[in-house]
């Protein structure tokens, strides 16, 4: 008997410190598999080169030269960089002004997953000042910007 209670002790244990199987890493998302592209015009030879000069270049009031590289790399599937861009198309800064454009842009972005493109789209929806006047459309951007993490969206939603 003693032999038997032994024997389903180690079963117990082993049962115990079986392994479970390793949770797979979620998969990078377009936008990081973008930036690590190769592009031989970008600083470094990638397209990260691009999106951080186009960061830099607008920092340093270079608009025309951060709407190229923005350019280049929304083009490339980076969705912030749409949104980037989208907010200079808006302004006029280094482009012409284009209200149309800009919420094309932002919803590039958003359908990205990036989530400062929904808000900005909504914003757009809210307003009425570059997408059709839409309580429904501002809502339900507005709400996934929320769902994406974007503060700014979470604080608006109480305003509709």
């Amino acid at each position: 008997m003693k032999g038997v209670w032994t024997g389903m002790l180690i079963a117990a244990v082993g049962l115990g410190c079986s392994e479970t199987p390793a949770k797979k890493a979620p998969a990078p998302d377009k936008s990081t598999l973008a930036l690590a592209s190769k592009d031989a015009t970008c600083p470094e030879g990638m397209v990260k080169g691009c999106f951080d000069a186009a960061f830099e270049a607008e920092r340093r009031g270079e608009e025309p030269r951060a709407v190229e590289l923005f350019t280049r790399t929304c083009d490339a599937g980076v969705a912030r960089a749409c949104n980037q861009l989208g907010a200079l198309v808006w302004q006029g800064r280094g482009v012409a002004a284009d209200p149309a454009r800009a919420y094309t842009l932002y919803m590039r972005a958003c359908e990205g997953g990036d989530a400062a493109g929904c808000f900005s789209a909504g914003i757009c929806h809210r307003t009425g000042s570059c997408a059709t006047k839409s309580e429904g459309e501002a809502t339900k951007l507005l709400k996934r910007a929320c769902e994406g993490g974007d503060k700014r969206a979470c604080a608006n939603l109480g305003g509709l």
